[in-house]
């Protein structure tokens, strides 16, 4: 008898728990709550834990979920001798479910609580009901209850449970002062772009992952977090947000948010203010992306892409030197009106992108084969055209009608504009990189603030045209000459055919490439013959020779060499970087498409020439290629983590730089040299 009695006093002397529980109508999540059994009597609390596990992909959430999902809960209305409950969070993972980001937990996650009793020698009793909300691509909120009777002072303290509970502890990030959060973290609202900047000046971190929470109306949706030089020549991290309703908001100043900083090694939240960032300093910022835009829309226009159609404004420019100022006025309003146009619905298109999640990038359409084909049979119907390949006629009644009103439509001239800014869009240019990059990973109204300046300065000599229509008059007159530039812009337009038919090797055989521009080549030739006699096919040929030694000349040293093909180049591959760099080991990155004129003249002018060629085949240094030619997601994602949008783009990890350093748009032997000599150390 006095054994079960002792059996029984001691039963009811060890720690509580609940056990496991499992809700039937959701088997793969099972809670338990559980207490270590020791109690701090000064203070009046009880350690405890609260244990979720969740099978296979099923996730919950954290304190803040995101932009979806419901935090878990507890409501303790029913227990008794119950004071005051201290929930810890442990760092959360960040998750894409269904397209949007969460933050939260995945297998299992253990919650520390401190548990505050109003009487430690009274029985508590515990009545809680825990609301978890857990999701894979469906979400369920599924109830459990939490029922325990204890004495504090008579707890035993439970090994198991205080393992847990001190394991769970050392994965809540260590909370800091006021003092040394505003020291170590500044929180900016960018009223110009309607962003939140978090800074984070302790530069030791790797990669830091950055979770704003605090205020319950708000949502903040990260953006990403980069590296970047502060004015005193210190590094910092930098994270940017999208807050959901802090716009023109008068309190903004009185708020106080919570900053969570972890990487694999440390985790730490702050608690800091919030501060206006300079709107002068914003709109500085916009004004010289504006201005780089400006420029980069300008140079355009003598890109390879573009200059086919800029010849054929200057054809009907000198074509008709005596129409009037007016006349002349409209025709170039109405082309630079169709540049802005495109660029507003190149704008439009980005923004439906980035509001579905899609892949957004400059020239992105260039991984389509349907649009390849158009701009093929365009270019190739307009070069054929300027040979008078086709007579097209309108009835006679629409020509009379056209007669009787004037004959002021101008339509053939906004859809050149339109034109020359569909072949501008696979070009990068300098200036122009910087400019879109910023564009597409800004806010919409300031992505349309910068496509329309990319547009003005595409349209400017249009615009020049416009505005002092005399300019017209100093072309010369129409004569035989003039055959002479018809024939040098229908060659243009046939290489500029030429090379969007060898964009499409990604999606049709070779054979079928060499037929199609096979058959080209010969009509073209075969009209100029015809129209212009043999002379001028001789003459276009020897154009062609001179445009192709004076492009290898200006990207090469010694283009005489015919260029190497035996550098190996790896898929791009994230992981695969790292490991490489760990091993001490040097990586240059290439993330190209064959529609990109620039990384082209890039891999030409530079990378395949010594002595950038004969770095690169040292042993320690790994070539990654990224090829974007079509749509790839990981490539995407991959430029999207740097802050980049187009091709080309370049950079180089080594010991010395894990984290990569970036390459400009145009790449020069000494920059790829001093990068690579950068990260490796030597």
């Amino acid at each position: 008898m006095l054994l079960l009695m002792s059996a029984v006093v001691s039963s009811t002397t060890i720690a509580a728990t609940t056990g496991w529980l499992v809700n039937d109508n959701h088997p793969p999540v099972k809670v338990r709550f559980m207490l270590t059994g020791e109690l701090d009597t000064a203070t009046k609390t009880v350690p405890a834990i609260l244990d979720v596990q969740l099978d296979d992909d099923w996730k919950m959430y954290w304190r803040t979920p995101g932009e979806g999902g419901i935090a878990p809960k507890i409501d303790w209305g029913e227990s008794t001798n119950f004071g005051a409950v201290n929930w810890q969070w442990p760092t959360p993972q960040q998750y894409t479910i269904m397209g949007y980001k969460t933050q939260g937990y995945q297998g299992e996650a253990v919650f520390p609580i401190h548990i505050t009793v109003d009487d430690i020698n009274a029985n508590t009793a515990l009545r809680g009901k825990f609301t978890l909300s857990s999701c894979t691509t469906v979400c369920v909120l599924t109830d459990y209850q939490l029922e325990l009777d204890f004495t504090a002072n008579e707890l035993q303290a439970d090994t198991e449970a205080m393992f847990a509970f001190n394991k769970a502890i050392s994965t809540v990030p260590q909370l800091v002062d006021a003092e040394a959060s505003a020291q170590n973290v500044q929180i900016g609202w960018d009223t110009a772009q309607s962003l939140l900047q978090v800074t984070v000046l302790d530069s030791q971190w790797r990669k830091p992952q950055v979770i704003v929470d605090g205020d319950k109306e708000t949502n903040f949706n990260p953006i990403g977090v980069t590296r970047q030089s502060q004015p005193d020549g210190s590094d910092a991290w930098v994270a940017q947000f999208e807050v959901s309703n802090w716009s023109g908001d008068p309190k903004l100043l009185e708020k106080q948010l919570n900053v969570t900083v972890s990487d694999n090694q440390r985790a730490y939240e702050y608690t800091t203010g919030v501060q206006l960032t300079s709107i002068e300093a914003a709109g500085s910022s916009l004004l010289t992306m504006m201005l780089f835009a400006l420029i980069g829309g300008l140079i355009l226009n003598v890109m390879p892409c573009v200059l086919p159609v800029l010849g054929m404004k200057l054809s009907s420019v000198i074509a008709a030197p005596d129409l009037q100022k007016t006349q002349i006025r409209q025709q170039f309003i109405a082309s630079a009106l169709g540049i802005l146009v495109s660029f507003w619905l190149l704008a439009a298109f980005v923004i439906m992108l980035k509001f579905t999640g899609q892949a957004v990038g400059w020239g992105v359409q260039f991984q389509n084969p349907w649009f390849i084909g158009f701009m093929t049979i365009v270019t190739s119907v307009f070069a054929l055209n300027m040979l008078g390949a086709f007579e097209i006629n309108l009835p006679s009644s629409l020509q009379t009608k056209l007669a009787t009103t004037g004959g002021n439509d101008h339509r053939g001239h906004f859809l050149q504009g339109m034109f020359a800014t569909l072949l501008a869009t696979p070009c990068s240019a300098p200036f122009l990189g910087t400019a879109v990059a910023f564009a597409l990973g800004a806010d919409v109204l300031s992505l349309i603030v910068i496509f329309t300046a990319l547009a003005i300065g595409m349209a400017l000599p249009w615009i020049l045209v416009a505005a002092f229509p005399q300019v017209a008059r100093y072309f010369p007159k129409p004569g035989r000459w003039m055959n002479i530039v018809k024939v040098f812009f229908s060659v243009l337009l046939l290489i500029t055919s030429l090379w969007l038919i060898s964009l499409l090797s990604s999606f049709i055989t070779v054979a079928a490439l060499w037929v199609i521009a096979a058959v080209l080549v010969l009509t073209f030739f075969g009209l100029m013959a015809k129209q212009y006699g043999l002379p001028a096919v001789i003459a276009s040929f020897s154009m062609v020779i001179i445009i192709a030694a004076i492009s290898a000349f200006a990207t090469s040293d010694d283009w005489s060499n015919p260029l190497p093909t035996d550098l190996v180049w790896t898929p791009l591959e994230q992981t695969e970087i790292a490991a490489t760099v760990a091993q001490g080991k040097t990586v240059f990155v290439d993330v190209t498409a064959d529609w990109c004129i620039t990384c082209k003249a890039n891999k030409v002018g530079v990378i395949l020439q010594d002595p950038v060629y004969s770095t690169l085949k040292q042993d320690n240094i790994m070539l990654v290629e990224g090829d974007w030619t079509t749509a790839s997601q990981p490539i995407t994602d991959y430029l999207q983590s740097h802050g980049r949008f187009g091709v080309p783009f370049n950079v180089v990890y080594g010991p010395n730089a894990p984290d990569g350093i970036k390459l400009p748009v145009i790449l020069t032997t000494e920059q790829v040299l001093a990068a690579i000599e950068r990260a490796s150390g030597n």
